[in-house]
């Protein structure tokens, strides 16, 4: 007998024999996007090294991870419950693809079975508080933090996000209780994922999320197609009055970009608050940054040296509406030599008024731009 296991022939094949299920029960094949996070996942590879090894996944690995893949696993899981051959009811995800390559095989109608060696992930399965059981790793960033999904046994098996913070200075150890307490007072506003629990163990720090439903601002941005200017308008003023809310409470973000920023119904929410600060009452509104993490083209060029504003995030909110009204991504725009302001505006026609707006909130000097999203929601609300 063959056994597949995980080299490249077994993988293809193994590809194959998804793909075919599919096809004979959902009528469609599988897309370039859903193989490359297969091929990937059934040679037991992290979803950083699936971006990195896949040429399709143009994409940042937090959107991978969060988004098409957690959209793949639905698909499937829902083509298993449809399928009219006896499979079991399991909830596919990615540490569970080579066995149910083993189940389709053992319930198709022909001879050709391959038993499967099933390999496993240790952390899979581990239950936090005796409620939030771990599903799936999604991915890892510096300083220690690593990101997976989980289930909330108490609530039906609902879905939440998990952020595991190792290796810590004591300084943030002692912080982390107070920063926790404000994630969970911003939790309240309908725009802000909700913060379900905040724990130690084993000298590691956890935050738990609610994991919201919808489609990440990514998904439309990175098609090309331009906005029409109404629309980014309204964009722009449901950011800055959730962005409004949480610099009321002192607060920075520091991780906007459109994989934080899901479309849920009519509402746009700011997710991925895992880097905030809280900002001393008194103080000038500057923080140190420990994480400097968000996507390339919507970082403020302050962040990158280490100190955050009201006036970053201002910034980030400026860049997505260039992307937005252009349909490129802010990092392949060029660059203006004598003042370091991207150039966008001969890529299309906007209001002057409305050009200007976002010229002051994607300035280079962080002095020069809006420096809270109170005056920038005005400035909107004036441009008719």
């Amino acid at each position: 007998m063959v056994y597949l296991t995980n080299n490249n022939s077994d993988v293809e094949q193994g590809i194959e024999i998804i793909n075919d299920f599919v096809f004979n029960h959902q009528n469609r094949y599988l897309n370039e996007v859903e193989q490359a996070i297969i091929r990937g996942s059934l040679k037991k590879l992290t979803y950083q090294e699936i971006q990195s090894s896949e040429p399709s996944l143009q994409y940042t690995v937090e959107y991978i991870a969060r988004n098409l893949a957690y959209d793949l696993w639905k698909f499937l899981t829902e083509a298993v419950q449809d399928s009219a051959w006896d499979l079991p009811n399991i909830k596919v995800r990615k540490n569970q693809l080579w066995y149910l390559i083993d189940q389709i095989n053992k319930s198709r109608l022909d001879n050709s079975l391959i038993p499967i060696n099933l390999l496993s992930e240790t952390i899979v399965g581990e239950v936090f508080l005796q409620r939030y059981q771990i599903e799936e790793h999604l991915y890892d960033r510096d300083a220690g933090e690593r990101h997976f999904r989980a289930i909330d046994l108490n609530m039906g098996d609902k879905p939440c996000l998990v952020i595991q913070r190792c290796h810590q200075t004591a300084t943030i150890a002692q912080r982390f209780n107070q920063e926790a307490e404000i994630l969970s007072q911003l939790g309240k506003h309908p725009q802000i994922s909700q913060l379900l629990a905040y724990f130690t163990e084993n000298h590691c720090l956890y935050l738990i999320y609610e994991e919201i439903e919808g489609e990440a601002l990514t998904k439309k941005l990175f098609t090309g197609e331009p906005w029409q200017e109404a629309e980014v308008k309204s964009l722009l003023r449901n950011l800055l009055t959730v962005l409004e809310f949480i610099q009321q409470k002192n607060v920075i973000h520091r991780n906007l970009n459109p994989d934080s920023i899901m479309r849920s119904g009519n509402q746009f929410v700011l997710i991925d608050f895992a880097t905030v600060k809280e900002m001393s009452l008194g103080c000038a509104p500057t923080s140190q940054s420990t994480f400097s993490q968000g996507m390339t083209g919507y970082i403020p060029p302050e962040q990158l040296m280490g100190m955050s504003t009201f006036a970053s995030d201002i910034y980030a909110v400026g860049k997505i509406a260039v992307h937005a009204l252009t349909g490129i991504h802010p990092r392949k725009l060029k660059i203006n030599p004598q003042t370091a302001n991207s150039v966008w505006r001969n890529h299309v026609q906007v209001s002057d008024r409305f050009a200007d707006i976002i010229d002051r909130a994607i300035c280079h000097d962080f002095l020069q731009r809006y420096q809270s999203a109170y005056q920038m929601l005005k400035s909107l609300n004036d441009c008719l």
